[in-house]
Order: structure tokens, then sequence, then C-alpha cells
């Protein structure tokens, strides 16, 4: 079963992209090669990665990611994460408001049905063939299960968008509908603890362990953490142009844009808060920070550091990459 971020490490997803032969057909082939490229480090990395989890005894699941020519550029199979929730001994599908990932469950489905688990899937309802933001779909049960950590009997949970765009920068793109939060709190059973945040929760908060987290704005953590040690870490500053862009990354004009500096600099390190969890006493993290090492190591926790080289380019961290299914603990309060 699964009730935290933190308990002993079982059983785990780890995405998977297109193989660089699926895209051959491109007939640009600046954009083709800069694009294998990308897939072909990505892949490494992924392998890297299964390897590192399974020297700790953790089973690796990896899913079919087969590119299909009729759907153009679509998001690949690499962050697992966004769209499962786990909880106990229930698997939760959800969907969201971008139509280049609205298929992009079903790579995982053979996975998910060859567990011993209860399975629900959030309906998938008809999205235009655009972006939209998520106020505009509201009505719809969309939402990211990314936007959720669990911490025992309690989920720490964003909101589904905000629509005073002066507020923050970081709370102007949602990730979800409130029919959609009101959907997943109806098939989870838990206390539900918001945060005062818009969009993925493990891009602002990690849970490592019972009374410390990492964060990388203070103003982030809700009043039901605010006893807990905190480790602030550095925050990685990334081009506006970049977040203007994101939302589909893999499509033709955004690679054109980006392929020369994200390829420029992958092989440099970052952290950040998307961190994984092997144990209470071990935490696999996007690159090194003497700082952030120096304070896990005084409460007892030791970091791995690994370089995901296209994090970019994915819009994704090692928490958005996997998906843990099975930790060994049970369902206990912690806030």
């Amino acid at each position: 079963m699964i009730y935290t971020e933190w308990d002993p490490l079982k059983e785990i997803i780890v995405g998977k992209v297109y193989d660089p032969a699926d895209i051959e057909h491109i007939e640009d082939i600046e954009f083709r090669n800069g694009l294998q490229r990308i897939l072909a480090e990505s892949e490494e990395d992924f392998i890297k990665l299964t390897e590192l989890f399974e020297s700790y005894g953790v089973v690796v699941h990896r899913p079919k990611c087969n590119f299909r020519k009729e759907l153009g550029f679509h998001y690949p199979a690499v962050c697992p994460r966004d769209m499962h929730f786990v909880y106990g001994d229930k698997i939760i599908n959800t969907i969201g408001g971008d139509p280049n990932r609205y298929f992009e469950s079903d790579y995982f489905t053979d996975i998910m049905l060859g567990l011993d688990r209860d399975y629900y899937a959030m309906p998938r309802p008809t999205l235009p063939n655009y972006y939209a933001p998520y106020q505009f779909n509201e009505g719809k049960i969309l939402y990211h299960a990314a936007n959720i950590l669990k911490c025992g009997d309690a989920v720490i949970y964003t909101q589904p968008y905000n629509t005073d765009l002066s507020y923050t920068p970081t709370r102007q793109f949602g990730r979800g509908t409130d029919l959609g939060l009101e959907w997943m709190k109806k098939n989870v059973d838990a206390r539900w603890i918001g945060l005062h945040e818009s969009g993925h929760a493990d891009g602002k908060i990690a849970l490592i362990k019972p009374g410390l987290l990492m964060c990388w704005l203070e103003d982030m953590i809700p009043p039901e953490l605010q006893s807990w040690d905190r480790i602030v870490v550095p925050k990685q500053n990334i081009p506006e142009q970049f977040w203007q862009s994101k939302r589909q990354p893999i499509m033709r004009n955004n690679v054109e844009k980006w392929l020369g500096s994200w390829i420029g600099h992958v092989d440099e390190t970052i952290f950040d808060v998307n961190v994984v969890s092997v144990s209470p006493e071990l935490v696999i993290t996007n690159g090194y920070d003497a700082g952030v090492a120096a304070q896990l190591k005084r409460h007892g926790v030791e970091m791995v550091p690994f370089n995901f080289r296209h994090k970019f380019f994915w819009d994704g961290g090692l928490h958005c990459v996997t998906l843990d299914l099975t930790r060994e603990g049970k369902k206990e309060t912690y806030v």
C-alpha cells in the first residue's frame, strides 16, 4: 500500500519516450536530428534511473510508448505522476485540459490493470483542439494527479486555478477545475489540506519524512505543516519565454526555438524540490546542492544526486517522471 511520499519504496514506474526511429519520417533534418537526440538521451537517463532504483531493491515497471503518427507529436509516457494518483489500494487515472496529453494515460493501462488494485478512471470530456485555461473549462471534470501529495491520512493539494492573475505568477496557471477537485475528493478517503497555490504540488513542496519538508518559497507551506522543519532550496531561474511555450513542449516551433538552449544546458547540475524518497533516510534529487545536502544530512537523510538532462524540455523532474506504486507503510496521522 502507499499512504506517504517517504515510506520505504518497493515498486515504481519510470517513464519512457518515443523511439528516435519513430520520427524518421520528419523531412526537416535539423529538427529531426535535434528531437532524436533528446529522445535518445532521455531514454538513456531513464535506463540509468531504473538501474539506480533496482540497486536499492525497488521493482521498476516501464510503459510501452509507441508513436502514433496519426496523432502527431502528442506527449509521450514521460510523466506517469501527472495523471495517476495512487493511495492505499486504489489507483485513480485523471485527465487534464491539454489536448496534447489526452491519450497519455493509455500508455500505462497495461501496468495498472496488471496490479491487484482498485482502478478508477476519471471520465474523459470532449476538449477543444487547443489549450484553454482551466477556468474556461469549468464544468468539466479535470484535475492533474500531480497536484496532490500524500501525508498519511491526509493529502496536500493545490487549488484548481486562480482567476486573480495579479496575485503571483505561480498561481496564474492551474491544473484542474473545481468539478475535477470535487470528483477527486469523492473518490479519495482522506483529510484534504489545501495549499494557497495552483499547479503541481511536487514543484512546490517535497515531504521528505515526518516532520521534514523541502520548499523553494516558505509562503507556500500550509498552516498544518508550519511546525515541520523545512529546507529552503534555491529556485532555478528559467527564461520567461520558456514558460510561455511549455504547455506543448514537443511541438515543432518550440523545439526549433529552444533546441540550442536545451542541448547547450543539459549537462548543468540542477537542483529543485521535485525529488523521490527511497526511504525516510534516502532521497534521490535533481542535481546536487552542497548546502541542501548538509541540511539533509543533519536530519539523517542521505542525498543521491541524479542528472535528468532534459527536465526542462519535458517540464518534469524525478518525481514527475516516476510513480511510486508500493511503499512499506500504513495509514497514520502526521499532521
